[in-house]
């Protein structure tokens, strides 16, 4: 639902970048829109999915390659960095780990999709495709993503960088740009709403796939509408990650223990125990100041000496895979071993 709710605004503000305004009202109203024409592909489209995805890809990076083309001369290629001197290294962690979260938040789910390859695939190009078609995108885009607003900092900081493309790119690769943002965030919803059909049934909620995208639709739509009227969506989406990336790579240790260490030989029991453990302890090393900074300007958090002691970085992810790593391969073996 959280990434639901992400792809509906990104492309609610796209749209409203195509109709010249960046009003709260009208990027609300193309929000709604937009999680309904989500909802309804989620149920009916699949075949365009298959069509989108096999060809959207290609369209996407050329339209990418053309922006980069011709906004380079206008990037500030020697921006300094707002953070200097010991403060930089927890920036760049701090940077980094919401980079990570991006991916960590889609852990659990490998397994939805990987089950429709045939029995006959070979485990290397199961391995490096997938993680040539994360690594690439992320590097590249996020290295394009860091470079825009510093052809116009004043107005990314205001509007976003979908504003910063569609008034210093030509029209004529912008317009075909933002619209494509719009439609290929519906069709990733498809997979956030094919998604959560799975998890109720591994919940053991038996709903029929139009309720399930149903929903997930309305929730996400509330929770993107809060983050449009009521707050900074920019503010929302990096704390989404954030928080995000506590649970997931501790969820990740625990079942990549029990697959390769533990032959599937694990007990649930302790994995659970594993898992919050390694949840718990990382929300020690949380930057809670860089998370609700924007709305709670004066609050001061019990951790507060230890992060100023990271110069701001944010541990908690890596502390929640490790801490959870120790617990269940420690209680595994003292299990074994009595």
């Amino acid at each position: 639902m959280g990434w639901f709710a992400v792809d509906c605004v990104i492309a609610a503000q796209a749209g409203a970048q195509l109709l010249g305004s960046s009003d709260r009202f009208l990027t609300w109203v193309l929000m709604l829109l937009i999680a309904g024409a989500s909802v309804v592909v989620a149920v009916f489209g699949h075949q365009t999915i298959k069509v989108l995805e096999t060809y959207g890809a290609v369209i996407f990076a050329g339209l990418s390659l053309a922006l980069f083309a011709l906004l380079a001369t206008q990037m500030r290629w020697s921006f300094a960095p707002t953070a200097a001197g010991a403060d930089y290294p927890g920036a760049l962690v701090l940077g980094f780990m919401s980079c990570f979260a991006l991916v960590a938040s889609w852990f659990p789910f490998a397994s939805d999709y990987s089950r429709y390859l045939p029995s006959s695939s070979r485990t290397g190009e199961v391995t490096f495709w997938p993680l040539a078609g994360v690594t690439l995108p992320m590097v590249l885009l996020g290295l394009f993503g860091l470079l825009l607003p510093t052809i116009d900092p004043k107005l990314a900081s205001d509007q976003g960088v979908l504003a910063v493309i569609n008034k210093h790119a030509p029209q004529w690769v912008a317009i075909p740009f933002l619209a494509f943002v719009i439609v290929g965030e519906i069709w990733a919803n498809y997979l956030d709403v094919y998604t959560a059909g799975l998890v109720t049934l591994t919940m053991g909620v038996n709903l029929k796939r139009w309720q399930t995208a149903l929903g997930c639709g309305i929730l996400g739509a509330g929770v993107a509408s809060l983050a449009i009227l009521v707050t900074d969506f920019h503010v929302v989406y990096e704390d989404f990650l954030i928080l995000t990336y506590l649970w997931a790579p501790a969820w990740a240790a625990v079942v990549l223990l029990s697959f390769f260490v533990f032959s599937g030989k694990g007990r649930p029991g302790l994995a659970f125990l594993a898992w919050g453990a390694g949840t718990a302890l990382s929300l020690l090393f949380v930057n809670y100041p860089n998370l609700f900074s924007s709305a709670f300007p004066s609050a001061h958090f019990p951790n507060q000496p230890l992060v100023g002691l990271l110069h701001g970085a944010d541990l908690s992810g890596l502390v929640s895979a490790g801490v959870a790593a120790l617990v269940y391969w420690g209680s595994l073996r003292l299990l074994k071993a009595s």
